[in-house]
């Protein structure tokens, strides 16, 4: 176990017990919406892709709590990818950190203790719920994976935590954090998504390695060291391959082959990068149980940001309508829980709630754009919204409306 000075120095390195915290350009939907709660007895979970900015959350909650007439010393925050602390993972660890802190820092008051990465130690749930149950502390904790609570305790913890998802800038945001000319900032966030720190980036080579150091720690440390995978490079092309063809169906016999793998190892392949915030899966839309679960209907795939997209595909710089199409999954995703496409004579690239969307990166819209709506609408009567979204074009056709990309990513209106 690692000594108590050496414990010491790596929180005061993280804290602002004797320094100021630098928080970044706040996140102003998330801390205001989490802020709601910071007194409340529930365990705060912050859940997101890695690099989303969740760290930088906690960081803008805690100078919110100072603002709140807080102490400095009632904040404790644990860095858990310190390298000080990696060969250290255990139980034994929290209860030292606490341990530390209480006697060098604060003895008796409330304390507010943030942690990062906490999948990173074992059967965390078991020790922060004792400590809920007991002691005068608000935990705060961040993870990046989509099933941060496993199912041992996940019953154990119900009615105990709230959780947050926490995305990449979303356009809306970018235009929040980057002053500028909006259309060259639009095609900036196609080509290079929107992690804050590549964002507020200026050098594209600079962004593009970012990217790739995103991706290759995603891909290992979230996916290939947390399931102890021992076939690493075939998960790392897999992700690659799935993350280069975003927006086309997938069939998991034919990658199985194409990758050597069982279908069985593709689909837990899948399923545990949708669990790091990858990638999305896209379903075939049907109000048939029968039809939903149809093998012959594949999914398909989107990725999280399409800055992702570019460090897989070295075409997609040159593919406007994959950034538009993944953008929009991407945005429809921050409304919308289930997201499907649908597929018979002509295609819908999305359908949410009674609302049918196709989406055009050309001036000149193809005829199969508005075929693909006009015979969704004879099929299901429940579906009323027919949207286009354009390059530029505004207006409507008949039923169809005209939305241009810009204003899609920016609207508040979750039913756009």
């Amino acid at each position: 176990m690692i000594d108590e000075n050496t414990l010491f120095e790596v929180l005061n390195k993280w804290n602002c017990w004797n320094k100021e915290f630098d928080i970044g350009v706040e996140r102003q939907k998330y801390v205001s919406e989490i802020l709601k709660f910071i007194e409340r007895k529930e365990i705060l979970i912050l859940k997101g892709i890695r690099r989303c900015g969740k760290s930088t959350i906690m960081k803008q909650l805690m100078y919110s709590l100072l603002k709140q007439n807080k102490q400095k010393e009632q904040l404790l925050y644990l860095n858990l990818e310190d390298f000080n602390l990696a060969q250290h993972y255990s139980l034994e660890l929290l209860d030292k950190v606490l341990e530390v802190y209480r006697k060098n820092i604060n003895k008796t008051k409330k304390v507010y203790f943030f942690i990062d990465e906490i999948q990173l130690i074992e059967n965390w749930e078991k020790w922060i719920r004792t400590k809920y149950e007991l002691d005068n502390i608000k935990f705060v904790v961040s993870g990046s994976c989509a099933s941060l609570i496993s199912q041992e305790f996940s019953t154990k913890l119900t009615g105990r935590n709230l959780s947050f998802l926490i995305k990449p800038l979303s356009f809306e945001e970018v235009l929040q954090f980057k002053k500028g000319n909006s259309d060259e900032l639009l095609s900036e966030y196609l080509e290079f998504g929107g992690f804050p720190e590549v964002v507020l980036e200026n050098n594209s080579e600079v962004k593009q390695r970012l990217l790739e150091q995103y991706f290759n720690d995603i891909i290992h440390k979230d996916i290939i060291d947390r399931y102890k995978i021992r076939n690493s490079k075939q998960v790392h092309l897999l992700a690659k391959y799935l993350s280069a063809n975003a927006c086309q169906k997938v069939s998991y016999n034919k990658l199985a082959k194409s990758f050597g793998l069982s279908v069985d190892s593709v689909i837990s392949y899948v399923n545990y990068m949708i669990d790091a915030f990858l990638i999305y899966e896209v379903p075939y839309f049907s109000y048939s149980i029968k039809v939903k679960h149809d093998m012959t209907k594949l999914h398909k795939i989107y990725v999280i940001d399409n800055g992702l997209i570019n460090v897989a595909s070295i075409e997609f710089t040159k593919n406007l309508g994959k950034k538009y199409e993944n953008a929009v999954c991407a945005r429809l995703f921050e409304f919308f829980e289930e997201v499907f496409y649908w597929s018979e004579k002509n295609e819908v690239d999305f359908i949410v709630g009674n609302t049918a969307i196709n989406v055009v990166s050309s001036r000149s819209i193809p005829e199969r754009e508005y075929l693909g709506l006009e015979e969704i609408s004879k099929k299901f009567k429940q579906i009323t919204n027919f949207i286009l979204v354009t390059e530029g074009k505004k207006g409507r056709k008949g039923n169809v409306l005209f939305v241009p990309l810009k204003e899609f990513l920016t609207t508040h209106d979750s039913d756009k």
